[in-house]
């Protein structure tokens, strides 16, 4: 039994949206993670130097005294000088306004090696008080404390791309 042409072109149209989207996003600069001369399998790739970019991310992360930390991380570059902004919500608490604060500064990547794996890691402020995020694989950050280690639960303090 042969379908109708309009169902037909729709079915066609669907699998062609389906194959679109399992394509994948492409990382800053057009690169795909894993190409050639990018980042080894497991390590999410980076923009590359010099390169122009702003990707974000959004979380909420834990909060010992509120019902949690809306945190929303700019990462950019404009070829030569890479800056951030850093706002931070704290949620449950009394006047929203209040509650959210916004930071600016510089960035820097470092690589190394968090628990014996090579990391690609974002350190905000790297002159002074530095806050330090973890590249994962499937490109959120994590939080790292002071010494460049995983706070607590890593799932629980992700920022997810957006």
């Amino acid at each position: 039994m042969a379908l109708p042409r309009p169902l037909m072109l729709s079915l066609a149209c669907c699998a062609a949206l389906a194959l679109a989207a399992c394509g994948g996003e492409s990382a800053p600069g057009g690169n795909s993670p894993g190409a050639a001369g990018e980042a080894p399998p497991g390590v999410a790739a980076s923009p590359t130097q010099g390169e122009r970019f702003e990707i974000s991310w959004l979380g909420v992360l834990p909060c010992a005294d509120c019902d949690g930390i809306q945190t929303r991380l700019v990462l950019s570059s404009d070829g030569a000088r890479q800056s951030y902004l850093l706002e931070e919500t704290y949620l449950g608490g009394e006047g929203e306004g209040e509650n959210r604060f916004v930071q600016e500064g510089e960035w820097r990547e470092e690589a190394g090696e968090i628990s014996d794996q090579p990391a690609v890691v974002y350190r905000l402020d790297p002159e002074g008080s530095s806050r330090w995020f973890w590249l994962q694989p499937d490109g959120a950050l994590e939080m790292l404390d002071g010494e460049n280690r995983p706070v607590g639960n890593g799932i629980d303090y992700r920022l997810q791309r957006m």
